[in-house]
C-alpha cells in the first residue's frame, strides 16, 4: 500500500454496483443515485474503520443544538469556515501594503485557485473512500512513513498557528490592562492553560462544536463590522490619504527594490496565503461530520464555506489596506497609540480587545483538532481514556504556552530593546509544512487511488512541485528575516 504506483487498479471514481447496508447487499434497483454515490468503499474497508473517527457519535450529532443539527449542512458550513478562518486573516493588509495593489491582488487570486482545487481533490477523496481523517487515509493509502510525515506536519504548523494565536491574546490582555510584570505573566498563563484545556476537552466531544463556532463566527463578525466601520469613518474624514494611487501599485515596500528581493517577497507572500487558507487537515472530519457524505452535498458545503472564507480575506484586505496611512504587519496588534480607535472610537478600545481575545481563544480547541486526530490513528479511539486524553491535551496547551511565555518574560527581563519577530519565525517552519498538508498529500493521495495519467492528477502535480520550489524560497527569505531583521522597518 506504501507505494502510490501500484495502486492505480482501484478506480474510485466508479464505485461498485453494491451497496452495503446492514450485514447485506443490496441491488441497484434498491437504491438511489445519491446512496450509490455515497457508498462505502469495499476495497478499503478493514477493522477499524475511519467512520469511528469522522463521524464516532451519530446519535449526539443528530441532536439539534440552538436549533441546528451537528450533522446538518448549515453546522458543517459553520465548522468549516471557522476551521479557515484565523488570525492570519490580519496580516493580509501588510501584504497589500508591502507588496503592491496589482501584486497582492493576483498572488491572491492564484493562491486562491490552487487551494479551491487541491480542497476538492481531497474532497473527493474522501467522499470515495469515506476516510474522515487526514491521518488515516495517509497511513492507510501511503503508508506509515508517509504517515510520519504528515504527523510531523501537521503538529509543526498547527503548534505554530495555537502560538500565533496566544502571542496575540498575551499582547491584547498586556493592552487592556496595562501591566508589565513578571508575576502578572505568569499568573496570565496559568490561568490561560486552564481555560484552554477546558475548552480542547470540550471540543474533543464535537456533537456540540458548532455552538463553539457559532461563538467565533459572531466574535469574527463583530471584528470584520468594526474594521469596516472605522476604514470608512476614517477616509471620509480625510484621515487616511488615498491608498489607490500609482506607486501603490507595484512592491512599494522593498528596499532594495531588487529582482531578487521581489522574488523572495512573492515566495513569502504566497506561503502566507497558504498559510491563512490551510484548513485540509481538519476538513475530511469536519466533511464527515456530515449526516449525508455524498458528491453532491459535500460539494455545496465545501462551496460556500470556501465562498464565505474568500469574501472574508478579500474584503479584510482591502479594508484593513485603507484603514490608517502606515498599515502594521498585523492590524490591531499592533496599536500603541490608539491610532485605530481615536475620537469618538475610544471607548471601544477594551471591549475591542477582549472579543479579539475571544475570538483567537475559541480557535484555539477547533486548530486542536488536527492533534487529536493524529493521536486518536496511532492508539485508536476506543484504547484513549479521558485521563490519558487530559495528559495528551495538557501537554499539547503546555508547549504552546510556554514557548510565548518564554518569549513574553525575555523581553521583560531583558535590558535591550531587542523584540523576538514570532511571525519571522512561524513563517519560517509553517510554509514549507502548509505545502505538504495542502498540496503534497491531497495529491499524492488523489494519484494513488485514482491513477496519475488523469488530467486533475497532471494539475495536481504541477501545482505541487510549484509550491516546493515557492517554499524553499519562503523559508530562505523568512531565516534572512531572523537572522538581519527587516531593514525597511528599522531605517524607517
Amino acid at each position: 500500500m506504501s507505494d502510490p504506483q501500484n495502486i492505480e487498479q482501484f478506480n474510485i471514481e466508479n464505485p461498485p454496483n453494491l451497496y452495503k447496508r446492514g450485514s447485506g447487499f443490496s441491488t441497484n434497483n434498491d437504491i438511489t443515485d445519491e446512496e450509490i454515490e455515497s457508498n462505502d468503499n469495499i476495497i478499503f474497508e478493514k477493522e477499524v474503520s475511519s467512520i469511528d473517527l469522522g463521524i464516532k457519535s451519530k446519535n449526539g450529532l443528530k441532536k439539534a443544538y440552538c436549533g441546528i443539527r451537528g450533522d446538518s449542512e448549515i453546522s458543517g458550513i459553520l465548522n468549516i469556515v471557522v476551521s479557515a478562518i484565523g488570525g492570519g486573516c490580519f496580516n493580509l493588509p501588510y501584504i497589500m501594503y508591502d507588496g503592491g495593489i496589482i501584486v497582492s491582488l493576483i498572488i491572491f487570486l492564484f493562491v486562491t485557485i490552487c487551494i479551491v482545487y487541491s480542497l476538492d481533490l481531497l474532497r473527493s477523496f474522501v467522499v470515495d473512500t469515506k476516510y474522515f481523517s487526514f491521518a488515516l487515509m495517509t497511513e492507510t493509502i501511503l503508508g506509515p512513513k508517509w504517515l510520519k510525515l504528515y504527523a510531523v506536519s501537521s503538529f509543526i504548523i498547527y503548534v505554530s498557528m495555537e502560538v500565533s494565536y496566544l502571542s496575540s491574546i498575551y499582547v491584547y490582555i498586556q493592552g487592556i490592562f496595562n501591566i508589565t510584570d513578571v508575576w502578572f505573566t505568569i499568573l496570565y498563563f496559568f490561568i490561560s492553560m486552564i481555560i484552554e484545556i477546558i475548552i480542547c476537552i470540550y471540543i474533543s466531544k464535537n456533537a456540540k462544536m458548532h455552538l463553539l463556532s457559532l461563538a467565533s463566527i459572531s466574535c469574527f463578525f463583530i471584528l470584520f463590522i468594526s474594521l469596516i466601520s472605522i476604514s470608512i469613518a476614517a477616509n471620509i474624514k480625510g484621515e487616511v490619504e488615498s491608498k489607490f494611487t500609482s506607486k501603490n501599485l507595484f512592491f512599494p515596500g522593498i528596499n532594495p527594490d531588487t529582482f531578487f528581493n521581489r522574488l523572495l517577497k512573492i515566495a513569502s507572500y504566497l506561503m502566507e496565503y497558504v498559510y491563512s487558507y490551510s484548513y485540509h487537515s481538519t476538513f475530511p472530519t469536519l466533511i464527515g461530520n456530515l449526516s449525508n457524505v455524498t458528491h453532491s452535498s459535500t460539494q455545496k458545503v465545501h462551496l460556500i464555506s470556501f465562498g464565505i472564507v474568500f469574501g472574508a480575506y478579500f474584503l479584510t484586505t482591502i479594508f484593513g489596506f485603507i484603514m490608517c496611512n502606515k498599515v502594521p504587519v498585523e492590524i490591531f496588534k499592533q496599536d500603541d497609540n490608539n491610532q485605530y480607535f481615536t475620537g469618538e472610537w475610544e471607548y471601544l478600545i477594551i471591549p475591542f480587545k477582549i472579543v479579539l481575545c475571544i475570538y483567537l481563544l475559541t480557535l484555539v480547541p477547533i486548530r486542536f483538532i488536527v492533534v487529536r486526530d493524529n493521536y486518536i490513528t496511532l492508539f485508536g479511539e476506543k484504547k484513549v481514556t479521558f485521563f490519558q486524553e487530559l495528559i495528551i491535551i495538557t501537554i499539547f496547551i503546555f508547549i504552546c504556552n510556554i514557548f510565548v511565555f518564554g518569549v513574553g518574560i525575555f523581553e521583560i527581563l531583558s535590558d535591550t530593546d531587542m523584540n523576538i519577530n514570532i511571525k519571522s519565525m512561524i513563517q519560517a517552519f509553517g510554509g514549507i509544512f502548509g505545502v505538504i498538508i495542502s498540496f503534497c498529500l491531497p495529491v499524492i493521495n488523489y494519484i494513488s487511488v485514482n491513477g496519475k495519467k488523469k488530467i486533475k492528477s497532471f494539475i495536481g502535480y504541477a501545482i505541487f512541485i510549484f509550491y516546493v520550489i515557492v517554499g524553499f524560497f519562503s523559508t530562505v527569505h523568512s531565516i534572512h528575516l531572523l537572522i538581519f531583521g527587516n531593514k525597511k522597518e528599522e531605517d524607517s
